[in-house]
């Protein structure tokens, strides 16, 4: 394995010297070393021999192997991809840039179904206060290895579609049609690919670290999400993630069984999750937070795309969510999206089920959306047939004119398509939430939520308070295979109980927005 490292203003561009050892320089296209203001800046692109990440040493050699050090700042020009049989190592601490550019010309990191990625900004540790994170972020963020983290605030909540994202892409089985596909807003050939039959695949380790202002332009009027996982399996662990200012959805899940822990998706433009073509997965402990300026739904959940009625249908499970909408302050405001219209929606026989989560301050007509198909194919007979589950869950601040002692269920369930459940179907389902330990909170569910005079998110704390102190129910079934798969028991309501585990290694925390 070799280490990338930087050179001195004086070398040639494009300068790796092998750990260890004092050779003459050598020349490699992928790598282009320069310093900048006394940081040294390696810009990262695919070679005209269609090498990825990997080059070809002094020997002749393709090297396969290859680690970003934390001692540098590596920019991505254009779309990099980890290819077939590739690894990609990066350190604690190594920030990693999009070039500025829309379209052809857009950024982004692309692991392939058959490449690894070990990025791991807290090896062998859970303690976020001992993270270094590992940052992706927008070539114009001023952020250096040198920058202290009080200082790094990134470019603002509001700066958003400054280069492309993240892409990791595996074999795990889909429910569209053929199975494998590529993934949208990028080239398509055999390089972005994914889907098959393997839902052990293993993508490597991506944790403790923060994606930000991502979402550029893409052909076709598609962006790319702060971080896409296409068809990723449970072999992979993925958690610890934060998706900061996207300018499309924080996190986007097509197909595949990866299961992830600890999650925040904070200020998308659009959806907090988005979730496709029968992602199936067990997660725990997700936060999401929106912005007053512009939002989608906090969480888009379909099932099938080609067919709507593909198989094996989608089946999440979510404990420990803790989703924070626009607010009814800006009920009157102009906030381009969707706007929490609904909140949480299912259709396409989607069944993500929640258990022991927050959902609070949503705007308009935020609420509970459920498909209901004449055909049948839908997300009201997932429900019927037991797969579709809300447990112990607590709402706060949910739907039109929210009154704790007045609002019901009723008010909040919102009914598409042209089934014939009509107000039966919405009676049952509000019946349901109830009997199952659905509540409407007397008092706020977090420590506390700062706005300003237009209704605009200051600052939060996101710790349980009031009714989400207590232990809620455990789920009537969450756990599955791989890793991140069991459910962790815990005696409060939402993703935080008493200890902030994204203070300090998330921009959230940094910028202050995050008490």
């Amino acid at each position: 394995m070799l280490v990338l490292a930087g050179c001195d203003d004086d070398d040639d561009d494009g300068v790796v010297t092998p750990p260890g050892e004092d050779p003459e320089p050598f020349t490699v296209a992928t790598y282009d070393t320069t310093e900048t203001n006394g940081v040294t800046e390696i810009t990262v692109s695919d070679d005209e021999d269609d090498l990825g990440i990997g080059y070809v040493n002094e020997d002749g050699d393709e090297v396969n192997e290859v680690t970003w050090t934390n001692d540098n700042v590596y920019k991505l020009d254009n779309f990099v991809f980890v290819l077939e049989n590739q690894t990609l190592n990066i350190e604690p601490g190594t920030i990693i840039k999009g070039v500025a550019g829309s379209g052809e010309n857009a950024a982004a990191l692309i692991v392939t179904r058959d490449a690894q990625i070990f990025a791991d900004g807290n090896p062998g540790s859970d303690d976020p206060a001992q993270a270094d994170p590992i940052i992706f972020t927008a070539e114009a963020d001023p952020v250096t290895p040198n920058t202290a983290p009080a200082d790094d605030i990134g470019l603002g909540r509001d700066t958003r579609g400054e280069w492309g994202g993240v892409i990791l892409l595996g074999d795990a089985g889909l429910n569209s049609t053929p199975g494998e596909t590529n993934i949208e807003g990028v080239p398509g050939d055999e390089r972005t690919l994914y889907g098959g039959d393997n839902d052990d695949h293993d993508i490597g380790v991506f944790r403790f670290v923060s994606i930000r202002h991502t979402g550029t332009q893409l052909g076709n009027g598609d962006e790319i999400q702060g971080l896409t996982l296409g068809g990723v399996g449970n072999g992979s662990t993925i958690e610890y993630v934060e998706s900061y200012a996207s300018d499309d959805d924080g996190f986007e899940w097509f197909g595949g069984t990866v299961n992830q822990r600890h999650m925040i998706a904070a200020w998308a433009s659009d959806d907090s999750f988005d979730m496709d073509e029968g992602y199936r997965g067990s997660n725990q402990f997700w936060l999401a937070v929106q912005a007053g300026d512009e939002a989608g739904r906090i969480a888009e959940q379909d099932g099938g795309t080609d067919p709507e009625a593909g198989t094996p249908f989608a089946d999440v499970r979510v404990a420990n969510a803790t989703y924070i909408g626009i607010g009814p302050e800006l009920a009157d405001a102009d906030v381009a999206g969707d706007g929490n219209d609904p909140f949480i929606i299912h259709r396409d026989n989607n069944a993500t089920s929640y258990f022991g989560s927050v959902f609070m301050d949503g705007r308009l007509n935020a609420g509970l959306q459920i498909e209901d198909l004449a055909s049948g194919e839908d997300s009201r007979e997932r429900w019927s047939d037991g797969d579709l589950r809300y447990e112990s869950n607590l709402w706060w601040n949910i739907g039109p004119d929210f009154d704790p002692e007045a609002t019901t269920f009723e008010d909040i369930i919102q009914l598409t398509g042209d089934g014939d459940g009509g107000e039966d179907f919405r009676t049952n389902l509000a019946d349901y939430l109830r009997e199952e330990g659905n509540l409407f909170g007397t008092e706020l569910p977090i420590t506390s939520i700062n706005r300003d005079s237009g209704g605009l998110i200051q600052s939060f704390n996101p710790l349980a308070a009031g009714e989400a102190t207590t232990a809620p129910a455990e789920p009537s079934e969450f756990d599955r295979p791989g890793v991140n798969g069991t459910y962790q028991s815990v005696d409060y309501h939402g993703a935080f109980g008493t200890t902030n585990w994204a203070d300090g290694w998330t921009l959230l925390s940094r910028t202050g927005e995050l008490e």
